[in-house]
């Protein structure tokens, strides 16, 4: 009887270790595919998320690494979905990326890369 509770419990450890992970806040969407190539530039990038999240930060660069000014400040509020407007891009790589803070603290970054074509 023991040695059965002890299996028991020895096979439920890896359920109970990686719920926590599993509970973490993941991309469900993004309005333009990584590694896309766009025949012409977006106006706009929306990241979708599981759950309701923090956004840290949003930030554009171009393929030399520059940072792209964009005209958007992160809500306070949590929210499962967020819209960048994105400047007028001219034909070239760029990468969008942003961190985003869940309710339990964990900091999840994420980028997407794309291409203008010309």
């Amino acid at each position: 009887m023991k040695r059965l509770l002890l299996a028991l419990v020895a096979m439920s450890l890896p359920i109970t270790a990686t719920s926590p992970a599993l509970a973490h806040t993941a991309v469900r969407e993004t309005s333009i595919t990584d590694n896309a190539t766009l025949s012409a530039a977006p106006t706009n990038f929306t990241v979708t998320f599981s759950a309701a999240t923090g956004l840290a930060n949003v930030a554009l660069t171009n393929a030399a690494g520059r940072e792209i000014a964009l005209d958007y400040a992160p809500p306070r509020a949590m929210a499962a979905s967020f819209t960048i407007p994105l400047p007028t891009l001219t034909p070239g790589a760029y990468m969008i990326s942003w961190r985003t803070m869940s309710h339990d603290g964990h900091v999840m970054p994420g980028a997407v890369h794309f291409t203008v074509a010309g």
